[in-house]
């Protein structure tokens, strides 16, 4: 039995495509914000430990 047919992968790729290319811009802006708190709380906590 041939199931080769039943998933049509350039479809699939080309809207898995689609769509990282339209989330992609909003992800960079989460992954921003997330590093930049990351950042806030490294230097807030060496401010801390400099002044202890």
């Amino acid at each position: 039995m041939d199931v080769s047919n039943v998933w049509d992968w350039s479809f699939f790729w080309d809207s898995f495509g689609f769509i990282l290319r339209l989330v992609a811009s909003f992800l960079m802006i989460v992954v921003a914000i997330i590093a930049v708190g990351m950042l806030l709380k490294v230097v807030i906590n060496a401010i801390r430990e400099s002044r202890s």
